[in-house]
């Protein structure tokens, strides 16, 4: 039987729970709100967000954090100063960012299945390895608004402190390398066929949660060395732990 020195588990849809559309939504009109005297052109600031982070999720850039990926994009786009504009969001996600709570909940057995690692694998290091597109403040209140607690990670990547994001291979890669962890002795949690089940060609083993899928067909090029719920997971990890 397999052990696992590392466990690495995706954030939405997988530890958390949300309507991504009504997200985008909120999320996007919050902060348009609150940059309105700064950027009145709500729309095209609305646009520039999204356009900004596709370079982000793009860039491999392996010197270059994903934070300043996305405003040496976005900034030059706009009249304020750079160094304003970036004040602006941390304001943001300090203040504004907090009316998505309403919409997020917590997904059954995540807690549970934290604690367990935390308790019968505790040489295992548990990592929050949430795709890194937003700072840490705002990936933590969101965690904590579906009802977990930061403390139960060992590392949580964000946009202050990832290079590449999901969508690239090198995500994983150098993930994997500044945790000093062995691909194939981690276990890649996610509900993403795409963005988390690409982990399998880095070599690691990967676990596809069913119950909030997105990006199904992904699987068929990046199959998974498990698939189900997060209970058949609690499962899993109490028959390799016997």
């Amino acid at each position: 039987m397999i052990s696992f020195d590392a466990f690495f588990f995706d954030l939405d849809g997988t530890l958390i729970d949300f309507n991504p559309n009504n997200f985008v939504k909120i999320y996007l009109g919050a902060a348009a709100k609150y940059f309105k005297d700064l950027i009145p052109d709500s729309d095209y600031f609305i646009q520039s967000i999204l356009d900004s982070t596709n370079v982000m999720e793009m860039a491999e850039t392996p010197k270059k954090l994903a934070l300043y990926d996305f405003f040496d994009d976005f900034c030059q786009k706009f009249d304020p100063e750079c160094s304003t504009i970036i004040q602006r969001f941390r304001n943001f996600y300090n203040e504004g960012f907090n009316v998505v709570e309403k919409i997020i909940r917590p997904i059954p057995y995540a807690e549970t299945v934290l604690s367990f690692i935390r308790d019968n694998y505790p040489k295992s290091k548990i990592v929050l390895a949430t795709n890194p597109v937003f700072p840490e403040v705002a990936i933590i209140k969101r965690l904590n608004w579906g009802g977990l607690s930061e403390n139960l990670f060992d590392y949580i990547t964000h946009a202050e402190n990832s290079y590449y994001c999901k969508g690239s291979l090198n995500y994983w890669i150098d993930l994997a390398k500044k945790l000093d962890v062995k691909p194939e002795k981690t276990l890649v949690v996610g509900n993403d066929g795409e963005r988390d089940m690409i982990a399998k060609k880095a070599g690691f083993k990967t676990f596809f949660l069913t119950q909030t899928a997105e990006n199904e067909h992904s699987i068929e090029k990046y199959k998974p060395d498990y698939k189900g719920s997060l209970e058949s997971l609690l499962n899993l990890l109490n028959e390799k732990k016997d």
